[in-house]
């Protein structure tokens, strides 16, 4: 029998397609916030957010006769007509939210709009409003949810641990806050405030401030416009790299988003800059026209499709290549990035503690505490519950500096001088700018001072501001791959004649799977022929190569055939020319000035002179701060 199914059944269906963990009502409240314009975003859990979530922010509020409405399932004030499907500029749009999460747990709203003389309070459960009343509160939204699935149990046994529960939550908004850095943030989990954004733009200080100074040092800046596409963000140096892909960052259009498009972009950036199995890290914005990609093609938004993907991947990569280009992309010492001023903010905190500590225990310390309009963060009304009083407390007393002491109260100096230096620390804490426009972004490798060579491996040279040191083997390695790839894919191939022709001896299995390789040592630019059994001849090399070097790479490559005789795609020949640049000029082959000339000059004359084929740097750069950081003069 064909039947329509009850309304309470089919909001609780429809609601598993939207609300699956807590993390999901944080994203559909959050980006409602965001959509209405707010400046400051709370966010306070209890449980994982399995007990408790609330959500508050100053944005412009609901007006009190539609409040009710916004309960409704496919109730929204984002689009009117289909064709706003076409080009969507909010995060939120299909009127779901508030729906599909009243549908599964206890929620209790209170919301005013600025020119409203009170707010609106609203209570519901299982998708039907059971309270709804005036109420005086600052302008702006509160909502809170408790109880989760409290009405579904089978979903709610497939919740995971409170601790895994508050980690996605936190990855989400860490990522939501750096999409949004003129909004602050605040995410509060129990009696403990896990992070905090400033909200005056700073995306570097926003990735400071959510995943630490030792990731923000090592970022070099990507700024980069094309055909209607900007892209700005952050990327890891190629000396930097993660073992997965969770420090990759991707947000269109303000919306955070898991973008295969966009990795792969990202990745073909850094082939040959890491070594197999690692990944770069980023932090990367895109803007394009809202009408060239559909954002409706995931319940939960978290895909997004692109209209021309093959132009978007190619723009990104183009943009992080260039990027990769720029002096602070070379692989600096441990530590050698930030010029934070840390020696600077610690000695100021030592002073304020001496200054304290010489006063005495009974004279009070107060931080002046700038206005804040009604609606700010720490400032959300509180609903008549036990529960939400206990959090608005606990809250309150995470931060001594949200308020001045009260008279006579007795302040823990401990505490108070902890939170001092890690204030004083945040607001004087700055990183290296990106170079002015005008500045030259990129190194001149064969306009490097040549000061001499250490332990016959290093080149140590110089541009008047740091001292690079070149490892002679990476940089050989790559000139040597990228010149015998130029070779082959050269119509011309230029060679030398060799004065007395090379013999060569392969294995049997070489010479049984000879013409699947052959040819392609030709492409390269050998004379090579079948001399007899097992022997070959080799008559001409490659013009850039000197007879030892021809020498040397043709026999490493005829040992690596060993393991991988079938040639069929240009993939396996790249690999094979890989592992065979062993044969370049080994760390501890003395080279004379001009032998260190030429191999700058070819490095120079590279596509990404940076880094070896295998993914191991050519060049590290030295600054004058680090050096003189070392003999303890800065």
């Amino acid at each position: 029998m064909i039947r329509v199914l009850d309304k309470t059944v089919a909001d609780k269906i429809a609601a598993g397609e939207v609300i699956d963990r807590p993390v999901s009502i944080v994203k559909e409240l959050v980006e409602n916030s965001l959509d209405a314009d707010a400046s400051a975003v709370t966010v306070e859990l209890k449980g994982g957010g399995k007990e408790y979530i609330r959500v508050t922010d100053d944005g412009c509020g609901i007006p009190a006769e539609e409040a009710e409405t916004a309960f409704l399932r496919h109730a929204t004030s984002k689009i009117e007509e289909e064709k706003d499907l076409d080009a969507i500029r909010t995060l939120g749009f299909r009127g779901e939210a508030l729906a599909s999460i009243c549908a599964v747990a206890r929620v209790d709203m209170i919301t005013k709009t600025a020119d409203a003389h009170t707010g609106k309070h609203l209570i519901a459960e299982g998708s039907e409003i059971i309270r709804s009343s005036a109420t005086g509160c600052p302008d702006g939204t509160t909502i809170t949810v408790r109880d989760l699935f409290y009405n579904v149990p089978a979903r709610k046994k497939f919740l995971g641990s409170d601790g895994g529960e508050s980690r996605r939550i936190t990855d989400l908004l860490s990522r939501i806050a750096l999409a949004y850095p003129d909004v602050r943030f605040r995410l509060i989990n129990g009696k403990q405030e896990v992070f905090r954004t400033t909200g005056k733009g700073n995306i570097l200080d926003c990735i400071t401030r959510v995943y630490g100074r030792d990731l923000a040092k090592d970022l070099v800046p990507v700024d980069a416009a094309r055909d209607g596409l900007i892209l700005r963000g952050f990327v890891s140096s190629p000396g930097t790299s993660a073992s997965s892909r969770n420090r990759q960052f991707f947000c269109v259009n303000g919306r955070v988003v898991a973008s295969k498009t966009m990795e792969r972009g990202l990745e073909k950036a850094y082939r040959e800059r890491l070594f197999p199995g690692r990944f770069p890290i980023a932090f990367l914005f895109l803007q394009m026209p809202p009408d060239q990609l559909d954002v409706n093609v995931h319940p939960t938004k978290k895909e997004i499709r692109f209209d021309d993907e093959f132009s978007v991947e190619d723009f990104i990569s183009a943009a992080v290549t260039e990027a990769l280009q720029q002096k602070l992309a070379i692989p600096q010492p441990e530590g050698g990035r930030p010029v934070a001023k840390i020696a600077e903010a610690a000695e100021t905190a030592k002073t304020a503690e001496t200054a304290v500590g010489s006063t005495g225990a009974q004279d009070s310390v107060q931080e002046q505490v700038p206005d804040t309009k009604p609606g700010t963060i720490g400032t959300a009304p509180a609903p008549a519950s036990s529960d939400t009083s206990e959090l608005a407390a606990e809250s309150k007393a995470a931060s001594p500096f949200s308020a001045p002491q009260e008279e006579g109260q007795q302040m823990d100096l401990k505490n108070v001088l902890k939170d001092l230096r890690q204030k004083v620390g945040e607001e004087t804490v700055s990183y290296d700018a990106p170079p002015a426009p005008d500045a030259p972004f990129r190194l001149e490798i064969d306009q490097l001072e040549v000061i001499g060579s250490v332990f016959s491996t290093y080149i140590i040279t110089t541009d008047g501001d740091s001292m690079y040191l070149i490892d002679q083997h990476a940089a050989h390695e790559r000139v040597f791959y990228e010149m015998l790839l130029q070779q082959y894919h050269s119509q011309e191939k230029l060679q030398q004649t060799m004065l007395l022709p090379l013999q060569i001896s392969v294995s049997a299995q070489t010479q049984q799977s000879e013409e699947n390789w052959i040819g392609y040592l030709q492409e390269m630019g050998y004379d090579i022929e079948n001399f007899g059994p097992r022997v070959y001849i080799v008559r001409s090399i490659p013009a850039f190569m000197d007879p030892a070097e021809g020498e040397r790479f043709l026999r490493q490559m005829l040992l690596e055939l060993d393991d991988k005789p079938d040639l069929h795609s240009f993939a396996s020949l790249d690999r094979l020319i890989t592992r065979s640049c062993k044969s370049a000029i080994k760390g501890g082959d003395k080279l004379d000035p001009a032998e260190i000339t030429a191999l700058l000059h070819r490095l120079a004359e590279c596509r990404n002179p940076w880094s070896c084929p295998h993914g191991r740097p050519t060049i590290i750069r030295f600054t004058r701060y680090e050096l003189e950081r070392m003999f303890k003069r800065a």
